[in-house]
Parts: structure tokens; sequence; C-alpha cells
């Protein structure tokens, strides 16, 4: 009997440990592009010396969310992450519009990646060899290494990235510990966890930054049907990149806060947000740490993308393995178990956006990463929410689980906070664009189109993991999609 992944119909199972999963996340998280990128931004704009209490409160709203997506993860396994949990929930047209969005969402994501990419290599090649090339030619080439990479087997790039995270996290705890040891510049003090610095500036923009750099943890169900034991390990990788990117963003921006002081903090990083990080490395590492942290920087940057390239993927092969997608691209590697057709579409899809912005002139930062950046983190952050009312949805339905804290309580704490993170983002959309002009303001409108593509779909037969029986009372048991025909 033929056992290859392409006979099951499904993506090779047993390939990813609990270790893996957790590297793939944070690596998608990208620690170190949020520290350089959007962080300056959060201490700037938002919460001043408080952002490191924004963090906390984040991780509690995070966390809330967690708890409802472990319980309901428990009673299916499935590589279409969120929509299979909104279609579980709120049903299947709800479902097939969340697929949409969250395609078109992470595809928005990855591409605004991109550009730092080619931003950043320019001002790398310039400073230590005194030539740019075009933007472009350096996103292209990181492309192609990243199509090829996404055609071989997960564990390939799990391996790659895990490599990437250890070194860029590692970077910048040492700076982290070199502040805290040199005393930072006036002492050390707790007034950034305090509820004064939290409020004393703009509170709720640094609530909307600092869940931005938390975008990339909810992948964990995507990989769910390559995991090992994916009933324990998918709740456990959520809750440990949960924890473990909390952390790191609280350490860091107290540290930061220490390295130029609790009064002028804010003011150093409005004034020159691209420098931010760079000075304090320069100030109490030395002048090595500042390229070591580009270079990093850049290794980053094409991790998170190689992270968000298997998401998407993956999405894309759990669309069509559904019905709800051309067929083609369920097509699995025979020997590397990946969807390489779905990955090589992913790869031209990104190519061709990426070509258009260049040969309309955009700018690779200020353009195609500001706007699209925050196009993706609205959709992203909109799926999070419906996950949740589906959570509370699905239980109330089903009974599978009668603790209501876990299918109540804490999904409907996390449903309201996302919502008002979605609505805040919406809000401030100038201030996130950079107060862009033309059809920028109108960018958000394609997540509803998005959506509306999945939910107008000709309907055929409902995807295996919505024919299961979730009858009140019914066992916990996982929901294996197989992808054969009926």
């Amino acid at each position: 009997m033929n056992d290859t992944p392409e006979a099951r119909g499904s993506l090779r199972p047993n390939s990813l440990s609990l270790a893996a999963i957790v590297f793939l996340i944070i690596a998608t998280v990208a620690p170190m592009s949020g520290t350089m990128g959007a962080l300056p931004l959060a201490f700037g704009l938002g919460t001043g010396a408080g952002t490191a209490a924004a963090f906390a409160i984040i991780a509690v709203v995070l966390v809330l969310f967690t708890v409802g997506y472990m319980a309901m993860s428990r009673h299916m396994s499935s590589a279409g992450g969120f929509y299979v949990y909104i279609g579980k929930g709120l049903g299947e047209r709800a479902g097939r519009g969340a697929g949409y969005l969250a395609l078109f969402a992470y595809n928005v994501f990855q591409v605004a990646i991109w550009g730092t990419f080619g931003f950043f290599c320019n001002i790398f090649t310039a400073d230590n060899f005194g030539f740019e090339l075009p933007w472009v030619v350096w996103v292209l080439g990181g492309i192609l290494v990243m199509g090829v990479l996404g055609y071989l087997s997960i564990d390939v790039s799990a391996k790659i990235l895990g490599v990437a995270v250890v070194l860029e996290v590692a970077i910048i705890l040492l700076m982290n510990v070199s502040i805290v040891v040199q005393g930072g510049s006036a002492g050390l003090n707790v007034a950034p966890f305090t509820a004064g610095e939290f409020l004393a500036q703009n509170p709720a923009i640094g609530l909307m930054f600092a869940l931005n750099l938390f975008i990339g943890f909810e992948a964990t169900a995507i990989y769910s049907e390559e995991a090992r034991e994916p009933r324990k390990t998918i709740p456990r990788a959520a809750i440990l990149a949960v924890a473990i990117i909390a952390t790191f963003y609280m350490f860091t921006s107290w540290s930061l806060a220490m390295a130029w002081g609790v009064d002028d903090v804010a003011t150093v990083a409005l004034e020159d947000p691209g420098s931010f990080v760079f000075g304090a490395a320069d100030q109490y590492l030395g002048g090595w740490s500042v390229n070591t942290m580009l270079v990093l920087f850049l290794i980053s940057t094409f991790a998170t993308n190689l992270g968000f390239h298997n998401a998407i993927a993956r999405y894309q092969f759990s669309l069509a393995r559904d019905g709800w997608a051309p067929r083609s691209l369920m097509r699995i590697h025979p020997q590397h178990g990946s969807p390489h057709v779905s990955s090589l579409v992913q790869t031209v899809v990104a190519a061709v956006v990426v070509l258009a912005f260049s040969l309309a002139g955009a700018d690779p930062y200020e353009q195609m990463f500001t706007w699209l950046i925050a196009l993706g983190a609205v959709g992203l952050m909109a799926l999070m929410a419906l996950t949740s009312l589906s959570v509370i949805v699905y239980f109330r339905r089903t009974g599978l689980e009668r603790n209501p804290w876990v299918t109540l309580v804490c999904p409907a704490l996390a449903f309201l906070a996302l919502a008002a993170e979605v609505v805040l983002m919406i809000r401030n959309w100038d201030l996130q664009t950079m107060d862009a002009g033309g059809l920028v303001p109108w960018l958000p409108a394609l997540l509803l189109v998005a959506a509306l593509i999945g939910v107008l779909w000709k309907p055929g037969r409902p995807p295996a993991w919505l024919r299961e029986d979730d009858s009140a009372g019914a066992p916990a048991e996982v929901v294996h999609d197989t992808g054969r025909p009926a």
C-alpha cells in the first residue's frame, strides 16, 4: 500500500517536535526585526518608558486568548489554522471567509517585510562596501532562496530558523545584560512597570504597537498535521511561544528605558527611531555590535518571511483540500512531504507583488513596508478576535468541555480586547501609514473584499473537518483531515 504523504492527502506527520514548532513561531514573530523596527515607535508614539508595562498587559490578553485556543485545539488538527476554528464555531461560510482573509493578510504581511529586507541590505552594503543595488534585486534573491527552502521538508526550515532565532535573541539579550551590569544611564528602577509611566503618554497606541509585535505566534495551529502528538504539542507550543516572546520584549523594553533614562527614552526614540537600538548597543556593548546587529537583523527578516511563507503555503494547501481553492495546490511532494506546488505559487505571488511596487517607484520602507504591515496586522487581529468568538460558540453548541473559565470567560475577555484592538488600529490608520494619501486610506477595504470572496465561493460538499460529529458529550477526539474525496 502506498503510504506516501501524497497518497494520504495530508502533510507529513511527526515531522516537528515541540522545540521545532516554538522556533518556527518565534522566528515568524521576529524578535530582532520587532526590536529594531517597531519597538522605537511603541516608545516614541505610545507608552514611552511604560512600554514594558504595555507588553505585560498584552501578555495577559494573549494568555486569555490561548486558554480557549488550547481547549479547542484538543478537538481538531488541521493545517488550516484559524479558519478551521472559525468554521467549526461560526459555520462553513464564516470559515471560508476567514480562510481567504488569512491568506490575504499573511501575503500582505510577508511582502511588507521584504521591503525592510531590501532597504537594510543596501544600508549594510553602502556602509561596509561602498555600493548599493536596486532594493528589488536583494528582495528577489531572498524570495528565490525562500522558495527553495519552502519546497523542501519543513524540518529543514525549522533547523535554519532555529539557528536564526538563537543568534538574534542572543545579541539582544547580550545588550540588555550589558545595560543592566553598567547600571543604565542613571541607575536601575522598576518605573517602566508602574501605572504612572504606562498612563503618562498614549497607552492605547502603545498597546497597539505591542500587540503588533506578537503577530506570527497565532500560526501555531498551521503546523498541527506535522506535529508530534498534536493534541499536546500545539497547545504547549502556543503557551510557550507567548511566554518567551512576552518575557523577551518586557526585558528588552525595560533595559532600553534604563539605557536612555526613564525621562528621555520617548524623546530619543521619536527623534531617531533608526538609531534607537543601535545607539544603545554602541554605547553599552561597543561599536562591533552595531554591524553584528545589522547582519542578524537581515537574517531575522529573512527568517520571518520564511516562517510566513510556510504558513501561507499551508493555508493554500488546506483551502485546496477543502475544495475552496484550485486542487493543484494540495499536491504534496512524495519525498519531502511539503506542499510544494502551493509553495511555488506563493513564491511567484510574492515576486510579482514586489516587482509591481518596484516598477511603481515605491519606497521599500516608507511605503511598501509601512502601508502593508498595517494592513496585514488589522486582518490578523480580526482573525484572532473571530477565533475567540468561535471558541465560545463551539463549546456552547457541543458541550465538549464545560469549564466556564475555559469556554466562556477567558475567550470572551480575549474577544473584547482583540476586537477593541482592531477598532483602535483602524481609527489610527493615518498614524500607522504616516498620513499617506491617495488610495492608502481605503486599503482596509481589501480585507473585506478578501473575506467576501471566501463567503461567496461556490459551495460544495463541506470539508471533512466540518462533517465531524460534534454532538454534545462526545469524547474529545482529534479531527484528522484525510483529504480523500468522498
